[in-house]
């Protein structure tokens, strides 16, 4: 006989069911939990609203629900009425409230979702946590930006969704038996930077107490932060697409026309607007994504550079964890070699040009290419090995160790880091972008040792991938509840705290050992950080 609870939440009760999880963990599960009113119609593009009350106990046991996103091979799935959220909890009624895990899933602000499909969190409910994963809107619908002020479109709805989510859980999860004042969010690669946009936001002030940035940062300006300009022309183009005929620069017109047209559509049209070209030149993964908003409003987010923003933050004053893996750049797979070796002709493209301003047939622009480009590129080194290398520090480390840079000159909380560096079973990302010949963990690699998933069978207890996983949940979950990443699990080592910009250490994670060490990129990344120096 299935066994229910029944939580009351401020929008109406809602009815959970207990679950068994891998390795036998006992859990009362409560998923698609509506934390924001359906995005139809003309609120398609406008900032999150409180959703409906109700009387009725909510059926939250079902599968959980997805924005629209398009994968290749399957098409566009997902619906628009998926502003939702998921609770996992041991204890509804502890004697002391729990510490709180918030999940924001990744997937280059175009794709994925909080299905446990992807992203169980079973091993994390081992440990005295609150785990909940939240939903926001992708792809031109949670990042069209416009710069008419009269049409209310600023953009960035996706990350005010999140922030949305977590106001509701500051309201309701201790309903849950989580504890509203012990929050960490954390997410990896589109969610890492989401994690650090938040951090950056006053918007988002006193809604959680830690975080866990892992694989990104709101300075990954290749592929997390747009200018404004071109996420309107990339609007343009995916209308034109569509078969809108209305005058270039016509915001009004425009913001009708995809209003109206069926999210499927948009989603799957979205696919083709970039070509592979612009990814690599540009580093560009998705034509939608976070931009400085064109004008300050009420709940403006992103009000000007990051790097800027990073100075005054709030969270400055709180711990943060950063996290990244030694082969980032896998997602530079072996159908792009050519093309990017091609293009790589030219110098000025190994630099982030768009952040930099610079022309890639500036004199300046491959001047400084060059020096970027002699770390990496010559006869010696394998031109693919060199050209993931490159991506790995261009799209994620040199973002990294810019923003512990910051946080070393401006932060009064403490900072962390860890380099999984960990092969085994499950690196999958790896696999996938047929880069396994390289040592090293890919973009993503370490979802399928801290996650379960459809794509792997539960750990067994005395496997190397099951001891990765332990390491790893314990330095996270040890963090969340304590503040400190030293968890049981990995004593006697110990983190080393970030205070000293030119001895940047990491906690590294491998199948065989943790050890921490001096960061394997931080020489090659000061010379990065002289591009910007001398621009």
């Amino acid at each position: 006989m299935e066994n229910f609870e029944i939580v009351q939440s401020e929008f109406g009760p809602i009815k959970g069911i207990h679950k068994k999880l891998a390795l036998d963990t006992e859990c009362i599960v409560f998923q698609s939990i509506p934390y924001m009113k359906a995005p139809v119609g003309n609120l398609r593009f406008r900032e999150a609203r409180p959703t409906d009350k109700w009387e009725e106990p909510l059926d939250a046991t079902g599968e959980i629900l997805a924005f629209p996103s398009f994968y290749e091979g399957i098409g566009a799935i997902g619906q628009e009425d998926a502003g939702i959220l998921n609770v996992f909890t041991k204890n509804l009624k502890p004697v002391k409230p729990t510490p709180v895990m918030v999940w924001i899933h990744g997937g280059g602000f175009f794709l994925g979702s909080s299905k446990t499909d992807t992203y169980g969190p079973d091993y994390f409910m081992q440990e005295d946590v609150v785990f909940v994963s939240i939903n926001y809107r992708l792809g031109v619908l949670g990042f069209l930006s416009l710069d008419d002020e009269s049409l209310n479109v600023p953009g960035n709805n996706g990350l005010k969704d999140q922030i949305f989510a977590l106001k509701w859980i500051k309201k309701n999860i201790a309903n849950f038996g989580g504890d509203p004042n012990n929050i960490t969010i954390f997410g990896e690669s589109a969610g890492g930077a989401s994690v650090h946009f938040l951090c950056i936001s006053e918007q988002s002030k006193g809604l959680f107490q830690r975080a866990i940035a892992m694989s990104g940062t709101a300075l990954c300006k290749t592929w997390a932060l747009i200018p404004q300009s071109t996420c309107r022309k990339h609007a343009e183009i995916l209308a034109e697409k569509l078969g809108w005929t209305g005058m270039k620069g016509d915001q009004k017109s425009l913001l009708k026309f995809l209003e109206n047209a069926s999210a499927a559509d948009l989603a799957k049209v979205t696919n083709d607007i970039l070509s592979a070209e612009d990814k690599l030149k540009f580093g560009f993964y998705s034509p939608f994504v976070p931009v400085v908003e064109p004008y300050i409003s009420k709940n403006c987010l992103i009000s000007e550079n990051p790097l800027n923003m990073m100075e005054t933050c709030w969270t400055n004053n709180i711990d943060i964890l950063f996290t990244g893996n030694s082969l980032e750049g896998v997602l530079r797979n072996e159908g792009k070699l050519e093309l990017g070796i091609e293009i790589f002709t030219n110098p000025a493209y190994v630099l982030p040009l768009l952040e930099l301003r610079l022309d890639q047939s500036d004199d300046h622009a491959k001047e400084l290419g060059l020096k970027i480009k002699n770390l990496y590129f010559n006869d010696q080194m394998d031109p693919k090995e060199s050209f993931i290398r490159h991506g790995s520090e261009l799209m994620f480390w040199n973002p990294i160790y810019r923003t512990i840079k910051s946080r070393i000159e401006y932060a009064k909380g403490k900072s962390y880091l860890i380099r999984f560096d960990a092969e085994g079973g499950r690196n999958f990302v790896k696999q996938f972008f047929k880069c396994s010949q390289y040592k090293g963990a890919g973009h993503g690699d370490e979802l399928g040792f801290i996650f379960t998933s459809v794509m792997f069978p539960t750990l067994e207890l005395d496997s190397v991938d099951y001891k990765i996983m332990r390491n790893y949940v314990s330095i996270l979950t040890s963090f969340a509840i304590t503040g400190s990443p030293n968890s049981d699990e990995i004593k006697p080592l110990s983190f080393v705290e970030l205070n000293d910009s030119d001895n940047i250490k990491c906690l590294q994670i491998t199948e065989s050992s943790l050890r921490v060490i001096d960061l394997p990129e931080a020489e090659k990344l000061k010379i990065w950080g002289t591009i910007y120096e001398n621009k």
